[in-house]
């Protein structure tokens, strides 16, 4: 008796230890898996602060806002990934700031 009982412990914890280190990857790869997401909006957020920032340096330094995405890459090192954002730029007038919008590029 006392053996079955010790052999039903062992199975017993064998599968609990199974569960438990299942548990634990599923739960790592979910953390990993939301850690990429996070990031990838951190990266969003980045690319449309690099060019707000590049807009209001324009208009501190020359006194309008840029007429493009192109000035501002020429004359105040705005930089990104083209292949990996695409940012949407609309000028309306030197005095009025211009509506940037920025998109993952699928």
């Amino acid at each position: 008796m006392e053996e079955k009982s010790i052999y039903r412990l062992k199975i017993f914890i064998a599968i609990s230890s199974v569960l438990i280190f299942g548990a634990v990857l599923l739960w790592l790869l979910l953390g990993l898996s939301r850690a990429g997401t996070v990031s990838a909006e951190q990266q969003l957020k980045a690319v449309k602060q690099s060019v707000t920032n590049g807009v209001v340096l324009c208009y501190s330094v020359e006194g309008y806002y840029p007429e493009s995405m192109q000035y501002l890459k020429d004359n105040y090192g705005v930089d990104y990934d083209e292949t990996k954002y695409l940012v949407h730029y609309r000028y309306v007038s030197g005095d009025i700031p211009p509506t940037v919008m920025v998109y993952e590029n699928n």
